[in-house]
């Protein structure tokens, strides 16, 4: 829309309307010129402030290993099969040298740490009972 009013003017304008035209076509260009590539963010982890509960996940895996911490190498507190429903109670950004993985800390059966590539959030316990009984 500004670029149409803008062309109109140059083209068909009074000199006074040129004027303005190509003033705000210079603006224009140089606003566009100052936008950079937003640098990548990392989300904070779940305030404790929020709520206590902020979904519901459902295993997708066969089984899986529920953590003491979000790490590979922590303690397994016990097994979890699938299409188990948990409550998620927090959602944390792990940095493994190279890697980036999401993990969940969920209470259910046991109280701990999943990926996120083992489940399926989801944000009321009737949407994860759906998706479990599938």
């Amino acid at each position: 829309m500004i670029c149409r009013l803008i062309i109109k003017g140059i083209i068909s304008g009074s000199k006074k309307q040129r004027c303005y035209a190509k003033e705000a076509a210079f603006f224009l260009l140089f606003a566009m010129m100052g936008c950079t590539p937003r640098a990548e963010i990392d989300p904070p982890s779940t305030s404790p402030f929020s709520r206590s509960v902020i979904g519901y996940a459902v295993v997708t895996v066969s089984y899986t290993r529920v953590l003491d911490e979000p790490s590979l190498d922590s303690v397994a507190l016990g097994y979890v099969r699938e299409k188990t429903i948990l409550t998620v109670l927090e959602r944390r950004l792990i940095n493994e040298g190279d890697t980036r993985q999401y993990w969940v800390f969920t209470e259910g059966i046991y109280r701990g740490w999943l990926p996120e590539s083992v489940i399926a959030l989801y944000d009321n316990e009737g949407k994860a009972q759906t998706a479990a009984s599938r």
